[in-house]
This record gives C-alpha cells, structure tokens and sequence, in this order.
C-alpha cells in the first residue's frame, strides 16, 4: 500500500471521527440548556478541536507525499490526477465526510449563535428590569456591598 493512499486513510479515519463528534455537539446544542449539558459541550469541544489539530496534521502529512510524487501543487480536483482506484475512492469518501463535517459545523454555529442571542435578551430583560426599579443594589460597582442596600433590608446596624 502506498503512502499517499495511507495518508488519506487515517485522514478519512479521522474526519469520521470529526463528523461524530459535531454529530453529538449537534445533540448537545439541541436540548435544553441545563450545567450538565454545558460541561458535556465543553467536554465535546475539547474532543473536537484535538480532531481538528490531528486532521490539520493529517493534512500536512498529505501534502508531503503528494508534494513527493510530483502534485504538491494540485489541491483541487486531486482525483483527475491520482492513478490508483483505492486512493480516488478514498479521496472520494474523504470530500463527501468533509462536506459533511462542514455543513455540521455550520448548522452548530447556528445554534450557538441561536442560544447567544437568547441568553443576551434575558440579560437585557433583567438588567432593563434592574434599572426600572431604582433600587440600590446589595453590592456596589466596585464589588463592595453597599451599606444603603444593607439598611433598607434591615441587614445594617
């Protein structure tokens, strides 16, 4: 088996990994924000960006034993220009993950962008809120409490 063939091999075992791993961050960011499910999406991010910097080495790999063969210089339509069938089938697997891989990672970005904007407009609410009702607050801007806070709820001397 030749290298530039094992190269795409651990690529494609890899972006299959990848795809598995956005599937469940895709789950994840589906249900209904709770502390266990943010730690599981810290948890999977973690999974997920150590798949991208394997893949990003995976993909230097195989640039180098292209880059040996002479087709350093041919990144799109690579499968005009490979000779054997195993490694176009596996180019070709390796494009149809990666296309998925994409398309995960944009719908996710969706989500996280969703649940964003839903957490700023109730922080907006509540601090709009907080403004409306005039009334000092228990600590002061400088992180201190305020002794006025205290008093009204009876806390002061």
């Amino acid at each position: 088996m030749n290298a530039l063939l094992i190269c795409m091999q651990n690529e494609l075992t890899a972006m299959t990994s990848l795809v598995d791993v956005l599937g469940q961050e895709q789950a994840a960011l589906t249900q209904a924000p709770s502390l266990e499910l943010m730690e599981e999406i810290n948890a999977i991010t973690v999974t997920k960006n150590q798949w991208i910097n394997n893949l990003n080495q995976l993909g230097k790999a195989r640039k180098q034993a292209l880059t040996r063969l002479g087709l350093g210089h041919v990144e799109q339509n690579l499968e005009l220009y490979l000779q054997d069938h195993d490694q176009r089938d596996c180019w070709s697997k390796l494009m149809a993950k990666t296309k998925k891989a994409k398309e995960l990672n944009r719908v996710n970005g969706l989500l996280i962008t969703r649940h964003l904007l839903r957490n700023q407009s109730t922080l907006e609410v509540l601090y709009q809120h907080h403004q409306h009702t005039n009334m000092p607050t228990l600590y002061g801007a400088n992180g201190q409490s305020n002794p006025q806070r205290s008093l009204i709820r009876g806390f002061g001397c």
